[in-house]
C-alpha cells in the first residue's frame, strides 16, 4: 500500500503517507499534527490529476505537490474542496500558481460558505495565533524538563503557521456546481455529490463508480466527528444515501483508509447520540445532566472505537462537544 516517504522538504507538521487505494487513486493520509491537516485524495486521469482538498496551510500543499512528481509526471486540473473549513481549504493557491490552469471546484453552497465564513476566520486566526503563542511561551516557562521537547516544537509549528496564515491569498473555487458534477474522463468516471447536510451545509463527497471508492471529507473521520458546524440531525440521513453506492473503500477527511464497516459504527453513532440527546432534552434535564447521562449511555459501545487516536482527539472530549451542539438544535 505505501507510496511514498512520510514528509517533504520543509514540511514541518505536514506530515503524510501516501497509499495506493486503487489503479491511479491515492490517499495521502495525514499524521496528527499540531495544526491539522486533512487527508488529501490523489485522482490520476488520462490527461492529468485531480486532487481532493488542500490542507490547513500552502506549505502542506507543497508537501504533496512534492509527492505528486514521484507518482507522475501529469499536471494537476482539477482540485475538489469537499467543504469550507480552513484545513481543508488554505491550501489552495499552492495548485494555480504551480500547474496554470487547475480549475478549483466545490458546490455552489459550499463556495458561498468560503466567502462569508471562511475569508472571515483567517482573520480569526490572524487574531487568535498571537496568543496561542504567548500561552506557549508561558507554559515553556513553567514546563518540567520531560514536556519542554514537545511545547519547543508546538511553539515553533504556531509561529510559522502565523506567517503563513498572515501571507495567505485565499484561492476561491473557479467552478461551482449544484446537486452533481460528473466527469467522464476516458479512463474513468468521477462523481461529486452532495447528499445532504451532515458536517456542513455544502458537503461534497466524490465517488469512483469504477473502482468503488468514496472520498469523504469530514462527513466521515476516524475520531470522534466535530459538528460545530453541522447538522447532527440530519447526519445520519446524508451517511445513510451515502451507503446507497456501490464502494469498498473510504478516504475520509481525517484518519487511514478504511471500508464500509466504519461506515456502520460511524453512522450508528451519530444517530445514537443524537436520540439519546433528544430523549433527555424532553425530560426537561439541563445540558450538564444530559452531557453527563448521554455520556455514560455511549460509552459502552462507541469510547474504544472512536479512540484510535488517543490523546490527540479523546472521544469523550468530542461527545461532549457533539451533546452541547445537538442540545442547542433539539431544544
Amino acid at each position: 500500500m505505501d507510496c511514498c516517504g512520510h514528509e517533504g522538504p520543509g514540511g514541518g507538521d505536514a506530515r503524510f503517507e501516501v497509499k495506493k487505494v486503487a489503479d491511479g487513486v491515492y490517499a495521502a493520509v495525514a499524521a496528527p499534527a499540531y495544526k491539522v491537516n486533512c487527508n488529501t485524495a490523489i485522482i490520476e486521469n488520462d490527461d492529468g490529476v485531480m486532487i481532493v482538498d488542500t490542507h490547513s496551510k500552502p506549505s502542506a500543499a507543497r508537501v504533496i505537490v512534492e509527492k505528486l512528481r514521484a507518482i507522475t509526471r501529469k499536471p494537476v486540473r482539477y482540485v475538489i474542496n469537499t467543504h469550507f473549513h480552513w484545513d481543508h481549504w488554505h491550501g489552495n493557491e499552492v495548485y494555480p500558481a504551480t500547474y496554470p490552469g487547475a480549475e478549483i471546484v466545490t458546490n455552489q453552497i459550499t463556495r458561498e460558505a468560503m466567502v462569508m465564513k471562511g475569508l472571515k476566520r483567517i482573520q480569526d486566526h490572524v487574531r487568535q495565533v498571537p496568543g496561542e503563542i504567548a500561552k506557549l511561551k508561558a507554559d515553556l516557562q513553567a514546563a518540567s524538563p520531560s514536556q519542554r521537547t514537545k511545547l519547543e516544537a508546538d511553539l515553533r509549528l504556531a509561529e510559522a503557521y502565523l506567517g503563513e496564515v498572515k501571507a495567505l491569498k485565499p484561492a476561491l473555487p473557479t467552478i461551482a456546481f449544484e446537486e452533481t458534477m460528473k466527469l467522464y474522463r476516458r479512463d474513468r468516471e468521477i462523481h461529486l455529490l452532495h447528499l445532504g447536510r451532515a458536517h456542513t451545509a455544502g458537503d461534497v463527497f466524490v465517488y469512483l463508480p469504477r473502482e468503488k471508492v468514496v472520498i469523504t471529507g469530514d462527513a466521515m473521520i476516524g475520531w470522534t466527528p466535530f459538528m460545530g458546524d453541522g447538522y447532527p440531525e440530519e447526519w445520519a440521513a446524508t451517511l445513510d444515501r451515502l451507503a446507497q453506492l456501490d464502494f469498498t473503500h473510504i478516504v475520509m477527511g481525517h484518519g487511514d483508509i478504511t471500508g464500509r464497516e466504519w461506515l456502520g459504527t460511524f453512522r450508528s453513532y451519530v444517530h445514537d447520540m443524537v436520540e439519546a440527546v433528544r430523549q433527555e432534552a424532553a425530560t426537561g434535564a439541563t445540558l450538564d445532566e444530559v452531557k453527563q447521562r448521554v455520556t455514560a449511555k455511549l460509552a459502552p459501545r462507541y469510547e474504544k472505537p472512536f479512540s484510535t487516536y488517543g490523546d490527540y482527539r479523546p472521544w469523550r472530549t468530542g461527545v461532549l462537544a457533539n451533546i452541547e451542539r445537538t442540545f442547542a438544535m433539539a431544544s
